[in-house]
């Protein structure tokens, strides 16, 4: 074979392998899946985590307070967006946050209360809340409900848009118009609920009672209610929910949220935060004491078991007898200077006998029954009390009171 026809082959087994190649990348399908995975423990325990991600990838910084306590520590912060409704409930608590709104804060605030009484922003403001469309057996659903119910339609194979429609059945929109500078938004605000004031309703009588600047609509009612106060804005809003992770993405959502956000660099959320157990918090951050309690329970169950190896049989010829037994009993006693015990169950006796025996006995007093005994045995008082009540005793003693005791019963 010539060094011409080498080169050749190769070239064909080459052009051979690169001509399969191609014939199977012709038959490789390409396709995108897009796989719905459940909510994270993090997105289920706080129901506006899609939306601080979404502030923070818009330069907005996003920090979270439990109550309006720490207000005077959000240094920094412009808005203040208040999940939860009726957190103004003190004098205090509104003259802290009026102050901060009078210095060019920003307040979100949630009134969705049914008590909208107990809240004292929504009194200052003359705002309140009504239910037009709800009906007496129905309840709102919680954000909590509203995610089982978004996870159990996720499982039935239905797509996200058609769960956005299914949860917002019950919404119509709202148009926010921010003028020139925003133009007009649409959000799917709850038309279970919407916000009164008499400005709007046209039965405002006293100038001088606060006044909205703004608000925003839908064919139920008022939504959306904005009111100047000092440098600041307050916003009123009547379902926080069109900012939670499973609605943000819907209509103008989180462009409204950023609209109403855009005017400073930092935001915070005040939401009520589930507390971990005592047993997470201990499995995270004291998890050595776990470990010492269940070594210490492993050494205490060690020494309670039984111990292992070869079983004992029992001498018995070691035992002592009965008699025996009493016998080193008494002495013990005796030798502790216990003679008390030793004569208890004698003077039991002869009270026991002299109860039956005597029928007065039982009724007298302490003093009339050593007087019955010492009739019945000729005795002294004085002895026969002696005998019954004695604890002191010398050997001599006590074997004199022994007899007296035996010769009582005796009696008897």
């Amino acid at each position: 074979m010539s060094r011409s026809r080498v080169p050749l082959k190769r070239i064909l087994g080459l052009a051979g392998l690169a001509l399969l190649g191609w014939i199977l990348y012709l038959g490789i399908e390409f396709y995108d899946e897009t796989v719905e995975t459940r909510w994270s423990l993090e997105a289920l325990r706080n129901p506006y985590l899609a939306a601080e991600q979404f502030l923070d990838r818009s330069e907005i910084g996003v920090v979270e307070v439990e109550s309006l306590v720490n207000l005077k520590s959000l240094t920094g912060v412009s808005t203040l967006f208040i999940s939860d409704a009726n957190q103004v409930v003190s004098p205090h608590q509104l003259k802290q946050l009026q102050h901060w709104l009078e210095q060019g804060g920003h307040v979100i605030y949630t009134a969705n209360a049914v008590a909208h009484e107990d809240d004292l922003l929504l009194t200052e403001y003359r705002v309140e809340v009504d239910w037009p469309d709800q009906n007496e057996d129905e309840e709102e659903k919680t954000l909590s409900e509203s995610f089982r119910e978004y996870n159990r339609q996720l499982e039935e194979g239905k797509t996200r848009e058609e769960i956005a429609q299914s949860l917002a059945r019950d919404t119509s929109l709202t148009i926010v118009d921010f003028g020139d500078d925003g133009g007009q938004l649409e959000a799917a605000f709850s038309n279970r609920r919407i916000l009164l004031h008499p400005y709007i309703e046209g039965t405002d009588t006293d100038a001088h009672e606060k006044r909205p600047r703004s608000w925003a609509y839908s064919e139920y009612g008022v939504h959306l209610m904005q009111f100047d106060v000092g440098d600041g804005q307050l916003t009123l809003i009547s379902d926080p929910t069109v900012w939670a992770s499973y609605r943000i993405d819907d209509h103008d959502h989180a462009f409204l949220l950023w609209k109403l956000s855009a005017a400073g660099s930092s935001f915070a959320i005040l939401r009520p935060v589930l507390q971990d157990s005592l047993w997470q918090l201990t499995v995270e951050h004291a998890s050595e004491l776990l470990i010492a309690a269940a070594l210490l329970i492993a050494v205490w169950i060690w020494h309670l078991a039984y111990r292992f190896g070869r079983m004992v049989p029992r001498d018995l010829s070691r035992t002592r007898a009965l008699g025996e037994h009493f016998s080193s009993i008494s002495h013990y006693l005796w030798h502790r200077k216990h003679g008390r015990y030793l004569v208890q169950p004698l003077r039991q006796r002869v009270l026991r006998r002299a109860s039956l025996a005597l029928g007065e006995f039982s009724r007298a007093d302490h003093e009339r029954q050593m007087e019955l005994l010492a009739e019945r045995c000729d005795r002294t008082v004085d002895s026969v009390a002696k005998a019954m009540r004695e604890t002191d005793f010398s050997e001599a003693g006590f074997v004199q009171t022994v007899k007296l005791l035996k010769h009582i019963e005796q009696s008897l």
